[in-house]
């Protein structure tokens, strides 16, 4: 595992790497654009291939920073679909998961989810895949409807597949970080940064939980990775501040 494992800051990295590859591919591909080339015909090709290149490398920026805002399975992701269960709110510069209970794994147990927001940051970015770039991912027909899938592959133009999501997240963490991170493992990576390095109240543990689709007990046995000596050292550091004779004098 530990040529999987990465530190959630290194991940947050690879997020800021992908998007610096990205933000300079789009300008490469601008300065193409807005050039006076001698054939016209070749450049126009060029330019689809540039625009395709572009959709998905941005497609999987969006994916990786999704899976920061909100951890979750790889199926709510590879499954969003445009104002069913990802949508604009009205007035507000953000943009949200919406799932019901047949929409996530544990369903059954914990019933509709509260809407699951993604940082307001990401909403120019995904305005912009959206109204730019998410078009050159689909399939040209007339005989076929258009998709409200957010995602596609990119030879296809079908709807992500487990495995290309599965893909799309090893291949970027190991360009960047060379460890094949995948889905399932960044939602252990969250959990265990949390209990680790921050304060966080029972509270908010149990509310990541339930923003996670799970509960706390699961939280603590599948998810949490710390060793067994970090976990205790909360304790240890309190009793020590509870014996401190210092303290006591």
């Amino acid at each position: 595992e530990g040529k999987k494992w990465l530190d959630w800051n290194e991940y947050l990295e690879v997020i800021e790497l992908l998007k610096a590859d990205l933000g300079s591919m789009i300008d490469k591909y601008e300065v193409e654009a807005n050039g006076q080339p001698a054939n016209r015909v070749k450049r126009q090709k060029s330019l689809q291939v540039q625009q395709k290149e572009i959709a998905s490398v941005f497609q999987h920026y969006l994916i990786l920073s999704f899976f920061a805002c909100v951890p979750d399975r790889q199926r709510t992701f590879r499954e969003l679909q445009l104002d069913k269960n990802f949508m604009r709110i009205d007035g507000e510069d953000i943009w949200v998961i919406r799932h019901s209970a047949d929409d996530y794994k544990t369903g059954a147990t914990y019933g509709e989810r509260p809407p699951l927001p993604l940082l307001p940051s990401l909403t120019p970015a995904i305005d912009d895949f959206i109204e730019r770039w998410r078009p050159c991912l689909l399939r040209n027909s007339d005989d076929t409807p258009p998709s409200s899938f957010l995602f596609h592959q990119p030879k296809t133009g079908n709807p992500l597949s487990a495995n290309s999501m599965y893909q799309i997240v090893s291949r970027c963490c190991y360009k960047y970080k060379e460890k094949k991170t995948n889905p399932h493992l960044l939602r252990d990576m969250i959990v265990t940064h949390v209990r680790k390095n921050s304060d966080a109240s029972e509270k908010e543990l149990e509310a990541l939980a339930l923003y996670m689709g799970h509960s706390v007990q699961m939280q603590r046995d599948s998810y949490d990775r710390r060793t067994l000596e970090q976990k205790v050292m909360p304790a240890v550091t309190l009793m020590q501040s509870i014996n401190s004779v210092d303290k006591q004098q």
